[in-house]
């Protein structure tokens, strides 16, 4: 998904990279393979970040043995569709807990150590959910909200200490999320118009390097996210139902 793609990135520029997931099998497989293809050292460890208390972990693992981290990408997240009365609350408490409180953690920790040194980058990836109410993905897209208003936020507060904080929203995008998310079987040409992860690597990386504060992938997307800023907020949220809710 988008994450290995940034990963290919970083690694195709020279960065040493630490890989953080869940799945150890696949990611002793990326560690092997892009050592071998792009001569770096990489790193990783197994954590579940939808569990509290996993940021700091992380964060204590590497700080002793690599302090000097230039980089950091928070690019993990799910979410959950349906009418949110009928989610789960712990599905939904596993999501915010991925996508808003860990990601925070982890700027904190990770950007404080940044603003120390005066040095370092950060890339959080929002999604166009961010730009307006999302019926049937109400929890997630609010979510991304978050990771959007806070993003930008916190880049202002680093700005003078030499630390760069960028926020990718991506547009449907070719992954696994609409399958996990189990939104397979809506029949929106918006939705289905996607976007590959290479290219939405591609699109966060450069803007990263840029030290833009925020970036859209695809010119639809931003079109979208710019027309949702203009029209009644009524207006906005009754036609993302419509798309959100177009059955196959």
């Amino acid at each position: 998904g988008i994450g290995y793609e940034i990963a290919k990135k970083l690694a195709n520029r020279g960065y040493h990279l630490i890989l953080i997931g869940r799945n150890v099998p696949k990611l002793q497989s990326i560690r092997e393979d892009f050592q071998l293809k792009y001569g770096i050292n990489v790193e990783y460890m197994e954590s579940d970040m939808s569990i509290p208390g996993a940021a700091m972990k992380i964060f204590t693992h590497f700080q002793s043995s690599l302090p000097d981290i230039e980089i950091l990408v928070n690019n993990a997240g799910f979410g959950n569709y349906g009418e949110n009365v009928e989610i789960g609350l712990d599905d939904n408490y596993k999501m915010l807990q991925l996508n808003i409180i860990s990601l925070t953690e982890m700027c904190s920790l990770f950007g404080k150590a940044m603003k120390e040194r005066k040095s370092g980058m950060i890339l959080n990836v929002a999604s166009t959910a961010a730009y307006q109410p999302t019926p049937f993905l109400a929890a997630y897209g609010a979510s991304k909200s978050y990771v959007l208003h806070f993003s930008e936020a916190i880049a202002m507060e680093l700005k003078d200490y030499n630390v760069s904080v960028t926020c990718l929203s991506p547009g449907p995008t070719d992954t696994n999320f609409f399958k996990t998310a189990h939104i397979e079987n809506i029949n929106n040409s918006l939705l289905n118009d996607r976007m590959s992860a290479e290219k939405v690597a591609e699109i966060g990386v450069n803007a990263l390097f840029r030290k833009k504060l925020s970036v859209i992938t695809g010119l639809k997307s931003n079109f979208l996210a710019l027309a949702n800023r203009l029209i009644p907020r009524k207006l906005a949220v009754n036609i993302s139902k419509k798309i959100m809710s177009a059955k196959k």
